[in-house]
This record gives C-alpha cells, structure tokens and sequence, in this order.
C-alpha cells in the first residue's frame, strides 16, 4: 500500500520526541503500539512481532540497512560508530552534522532507519534515552557498532569514497 503524506501540528517543544515516537511507529509495524516502548529503547514493546536485537550473524542485513541510508542518516551513524556506547545530545550532533533544525533534524533523521530496520525485523540500531532537560540523547551499543562499523568500510570501498562522520560545514541542509 502506497504511503499517505499526513500533516500535524505538534507543539514546538516537543518535535524531538515527536520525530522519535514517529521513527518508533514506523519500526513496530500495524498493531505494534510506539508508545509502549517508553523513553528509553529502540522500538515497540507491545503487540505484534517484536523486533529482533542485532546480532553477529547479521552483517549482511546491517550492510543493506547502512547502504540504504541517506547522507544525514549515514552520518548520524558515522558519528555514533566512531564512538560506540558514548551519548550525544541532539543540539550537540545536529552542530557537528551541521543540521538547520537543531535536535529536531536529528529525531527526523531516525524514521527512514526505522522503517528499514522493521523491514528487516530488527531493532533500530541507534539508541536513544530521553534526558532529565526534555532534550534526548543518541547512542549505539558498542555490540550494534561492531556489526556495523565493518558495513561501513565495506560500502566505502564499493563507493570509492571514504567515509566521514563530518557534516559540510557548508549550511547546505
């Protein structure tokens, strides 16, 4: 079924989590409630099939998952892979990315990696934890960046480019 363009207002200072809850909704999939998962995690915890943790044996899935990515996404997890375990604030990576809309860009990045993540019936490798000031802090497991970090050298040698955890700098997002 063809996706349907949906606008809503949400109350400015809530458009983090809003884009967080929304990358949750798409990851658990028709029946899974996004809201169950908390403010801590990486997906749905309620009805319908749970998604799997990433595992060893997944490299291939991790390797279509990061090749997908768009270049914000990629950088997203560029950065979280350079650092595995480390938390981010969202102010603090949209600066580094070089992202317009602040922590808010950086909740949106996560909804294109949590479809392709449901689509794989895996969690959402990127973890997020919500912060004591509303804010929101991003991490990847130092397990999940195992898996990944190989994914990554992997697609910048198919492309020819080497990867980089750095936005342009040029203010062109």
């Amino acid at each position: 079924m063809p996706d349907k363009q949906i606008t809503v207002a949400v109350p400015e200072e809530r458009v983090p989590e809003f884009y967080v809850w929304f990358a949750r909704f798409l990851e658990a999939g028709a029946g899974g409630p996004p809201w169950a998962a908390g403010r801590r995690g990486r997906g749905a915890r309620g009805l319908g099939p749970q998604p799997a943790p990433w595992s060893a044996q997944d490299a291939e899935q991790a390797a279509w998952l990061y090749g997908k990515l768009a270049p914000p996404a990629r950088e997203l997890f560029d950065l979280l892979l350079d650092a595995p375990g480390q938390r981010f604030q969202g102010n603090d990576i949209a600066a580094r990315l070089g992202l317009e809309k602040g922590a808010h860009g950086v909740a949106g990045i996560l909804a294109w990696p949590g479809r392709y993540a449901r689509k794989l019936g895996r969690e959402l490798p990127i973890a997020t934890e919500g912060r004591a000031d509303g804010g929101t802090d991003y991490f990847m497991e130092p397990e999940i960046a195992a898996i990944f970090a190989p994914q990554r050298q992997r697609s910048s040698r198919a492309s020819g480019a080497p990867h980089s955890s750095s936005g342009t700098g040029d203010g062109t997002r």
